[in-house]
């Protein structure tokens, strides 16, 4: 199979997106709920920190997983961007404020902000994906702020596994698109139905 260079991908991944409909949407986030629960749950154990996002757009809906995961008794942190695409974590529940980030279409936590040095509890990391093959390759936006954010992780010694969420058709075979040594690769794909460990030689679990 040849790989699609990255930004022709990019653009095929973004325009299946769009052409999804409001029930796709709303199916694809109760899936994900469901699933996405229970792999933590076993994974996890109950009081831990799992690092999550607020879907923005058309990324699959994270509107029930996570309230599903603070319910169920976990700590759940999401990303704020800093300069030099950079990282933070804000704590998270359905009653946090959010206000305008350093990008101002993009609503953030307000409170304390902590480097993952700060969450040595963290267990696992929910990674946002244009698409995820089965070698453990993940297509982000092009930003590189998970790419640092791995990086880092695995240089402070944190084995917590990184996990893309992506739509069901968005999980692909190795070598449908394009990656690089600059790409973190993940350690298992979570879709609407199923949560899958991916073979890498980069495997921090």
């Amino acid at each position: 199979m040849c790989a699609r260079a990255k930004d022709q991908a990019r653009k095929d991944f973004l325009r299946l997106r769009r052409e999804l409909t409001a029930e796709d949407r709303a199916e694809a986030a109760q899936g994900l709920a469901r699933v996405g629960l229970q792999g933590v749950q076993q994974r996890v154990p109950r009081g831990g920190t799992v690092a999550g996002y607020l879907s923005v757009g058309s990324e699959p809906g994270m509107d029930a997983l996570l309230p599903g995961l603070v319910k169920a008794g976990y700590r759940v942190v999401v990303p704020v961007c800093e300069p030099e695409w950079q990282l933070s974590w804000c704590d998270w529940t359905p009653e946090t404020e959010l206000v305008p980030g350093m990008h101002g279409s993009l609503l953030e936590p307000a409170g304390q902000r902590y480097a993952a040095s700060d969450l040595p509890e963290l267990g696992l990391v929910l990674v946002p994906a244009l698409a995820a093959d089965s070698a453990g390759g993940r297509m982000g936006k092009g930003g590189g702020y998970y790419d640092r954010f791995l990086a880092r992780l695995r240089a402070d010694g944190n084995p917590a596994a990184a996990v893309a969420v992506v739509f069901e058709h968005e999980y692909v075979p190795v070598g449908t698109f394009e990656t690089t040594s600059l790409d973190a690769p993940v350690d298992a794909v979570l879709t609407p139905e199923a949560w899958r460990a991916v073979p890498s030689e980069h495997m921090y679990t």
